[in-house]
């Protein structure tokens, strides 16, 4: 029985340290899997969005109808198919909208060319999000800042903004207001 009071003590700490490597070497392998996925969406994000980049860099409509041609072609929905497969839902999410949007335009109710602009925002938004940026405080409109050096002047976006800013003061005003109760507090 002596002997066993002895053991026992090592006999845990063999077995808590099995236990603490076990859980270890499962949240790395975790970890790593989570990092491999990143880097996979990152480049099917890239490779998504390659189209519209060449649409930014260069207007010309040979170009436009470059894209067109490329978004048309087996390999694009074979990427929008792995898009969906892998993908951050918010991303999913984000890029079904906007092709929702621009096959809308086929039809009589059509968005208007700032409605897809700031699809694609949001697109990239949430692709930032995805990524890991979760607490980004910038807005589909911000983040279309760089290519489009007049959106402060487009018409929708004028109003979205206005919106947002409506918003945004409407609720640091509740924040701040204290709520009424119906009864008066007597100050002595």
């Amino acid at each position: 029985m002596d002997w066993l009071q002895n053991l026992a003590p090592t006999l845990v700490g063999l077995l808590g340290a099995a236990i603490g490597w076990f859980l270890k070497s499962r949240l790395e392998a975790r970890r790593r899997d989570q990092e491999a996925l990143r880097d996979e969406r990152a480049k099917i994000y890239v490779d998504i969005l390659m189209p519209f980049i060449r649409i930014f860099t260069d207007l010309s409509m040979s170009r436009q109808q470059e894209a067109l041609k490329e978004v048309k072609s087996l390999e694009y929905r074979k990427l929008a198919f792995r898009l969906a497969l892998v993908g951050d839902d918010e991303v999913v999410r984000a890029w079904n909208d906007l092709w929702g949007s621009m096959f809308r335009m086929e039809g009589d109710n059509a968005p208007s060319p700032v409605a897809l602009l700031l699809g694609l925002g949001d697109v990239l938004l949430a692709i930032r999000r995805g990524l890991g940026i979760k607490k980004t405080t910038l807005s589909n409109k911000d983040m279309l800042r760089w290519m489009i050096k007049d959106i402060d002047t487009l018409k929708g976006v004028k109003q979205q903004h206005a919106a947002e800013a409506h918003g945004a003061a409407a609720d640091a005003e509740r924040s701040m207001s204290i709520p009424q109760t119906g009864k008066r507090d007597m100050i002595k």
